[in-house]
């Protein structure tokens, strides 16, 4: 919750976006924000932040900022990508290979539950790895919203 109105809280974001420094991009739409890192300081890994600000239900002189900081939509694209595809060609891989052996035939493709954990486990490694190489971004995105709460009142 912040101590601006709704129409208060967006002006205000809307005044810091037009002076924003070189390397934030930002869109206002309606009460729907998106921040990202512009300029040569973007990489593959460079943070997204969306935010929404909304009346405070039990006081509207009051407003609320919620949001999510996270990577842009084509990382997410790709790693459920990866997880969808690594986790059902594991399962139905294993499973056949299972039941292989449960027929008493020994088949190599029971080593696909192992490996398609090896594959996750290295998306999820890989994606930590990114998280940390945007962690000065991610910073600089939240200091932009705090910026925009923290300016005197008029």
């Amino acid at each position: 919750m912040v101590p601006y109105s709704q129409e208060e809280m967006l002006e205000r974001l809307r005044s810091l976006l037009e002076s924003a420094p070189k390397n934030i991009n930002g869109k206002l739409i309606d009460n729907h924000i998106v921040l990202n890192i512009a300029g040569n300081d973007v990489h593959y890994w460079s943070p997204q932040l969306n935010f929404r600000v909304e009346k405070h239900e039990q006081d509207p002189s009051h407003s609320v900022i919620s949001g999510l900081i996270g990577p842009r939509p084509a990382v997410w694209t790709l790693f459920m990508f990866i997880y969808f595809s690594v986790g059902i060609v594991g399962f139905f891989i294993s499973s056949f290979g299972l039941s292989k052996w449960l027929l008493g035939e020994y088949s190599h493709l029971l080593l696909a539950f192992p490996i398609a954990v090896l594959f996750m486990l290295t998306a999820y490694l890989t994606g930590r790895y990114g998280k940390k190489l945007a962690k000065d971004q991610i910073v600089i995105l939240k200091q932009f919203v705090r910026d925009a709460v923290n300016l005197e009142k008029d």
